[in-house]
Parts: C-alpha cells; sequence; structure tokens
C-alpha cells in the first residue's frame, strides 16, 4: 500500500484541522443555545485522535516528520 507523501499530508492535515474547528465550533453553539447534541465534544475528540492514528501510521517518515515541525508550534 503507497503511503501519504508530503503533499498528502498537508491536505489530511487541512482537512482534520478544519473538522476539528468546526466540531468545536458547532460544540459552543449548541451550548449556547441550550441544546444537547447526540455526539458529545469528548467522544469526537476520541475519534479524531483514532483517526489521526490511522493516518500517522500510514505516513511516510519525512512527511510526518515534516507535518509534526509545521503543525504544533
Amino acid at each position: 500500500m503507497k503511503k501519504f507523501d508530503i503533499q498528502d499530508r498537508i491536505i489530511l492535515d487541512e482537512m482534520v484541522d478544519t473538522f476539528t474547528a468546526e466540531m468545536h465550533k458547532n460544540q459552543d453553539e449548541a451550548k449556547l443555545m441550550g441544546t444537547r447534541l447526540i455526539i458529545t465534544r469528548e467522544y469526537w475528540l476520541q475519534m479524531i485522535k483514532v483517526v489521526q492514528d490511522k493516518i500517522d501510521n500510514l505516513t511516510t517518515k519525512k512527511a510526518l516528520s515534516q507535518s509534526n515541525q509545521y503543525r504544533y508550534k
């Protein structure tokens, strides 16, 4: 199986980060409106971590090190 290269990883990082930001926004809006969502923030964060771990495992070492260098400053 082909591993994700740097170009793939840039797109995947952006997708995960955008999804995470939108999830937080959605959860915050629901809290302000006094509604309770079916899926909790904690569960979303747990699932995002699982997906991120799977992406990391399918990424080349070079792409992973570059992602970590620029993403988690």
